[in-house]
């Protein structure tokens, strides 16, 4: 629900913000990328597509006879997204310059949702029983999942929605 939310604010910011001329089309080119990003994230958690996927990936390393070898192409699988996302990072510092008082919680929050989601793509067994750990809490648990999950959305979720506030305003 958070990333379908926070998919539908993304959206309606790169449509609808207040953003100054001289930078208004690269603001609106990172929101409306992060509005895909969340929007895809959402079918995902509805689908459940990367333990469809994990599925398909073993039946292949089973049939072709490196399964054994799955450590490795995990490793690899992982370094390539790590690399992929500090160069996505990279590229919205560059794309972003000059914005950050607007730009700098979003894009914050979008890095926090890349690194669950690598952390999540781990799927090493010592993560895994990290990730599905629950901390007590006051008068119910929480799940390090959770933890780990909620806050990259909820910081874009607050950064559009005070965007769009400030579009009010004036």
């Amino acid at each position: 629900m958070i990333y379908a939310l926070s998919a539908l604010v993304a959206g309606w910011v790169a449509i609808a913000a207040p953003f100054p001329r001289r930078s208004r089309h690269r603001e609106r080119f990172f929101w409306t990328l992060l509005a895909i990003g969340l929007v895809l994230l959402t079918i995902n958690k509805q689908l459940d597509l990367q333990s469809f996927m994990t599925a398909i990936a073993r039946c292949i390393a089973l049939a072709e006879g490196w399964y054994d070898q799955r450590r490795t192409m995990q490793s690899v699988f992982i370094l390539v997204f790590a690399l992929t996302g500090f160069l996505l990072g990279l590229y919205f510092l560059w794309l972003l310059r000059g914005t950050m008082k607007r730009s700098a919680l979003p894009l914050f929050g979008a890095v926090l949702v890349i690194c669950f989601v690598l952390i999540r793509a781990v799927s090493f067994h010592a993560i895994d029983k990290l990730i599905h750990l629950t901390l007590p809490s006051w008068g119910s648990a929480v799940s390090v999942n959770f933890l780990l999950e909620i806050p990259g959305p909820l910081i874009i979720l607050a950064s559009g929605l005070w965007l769009l506030k400030r579009r009010n305003r004036a």
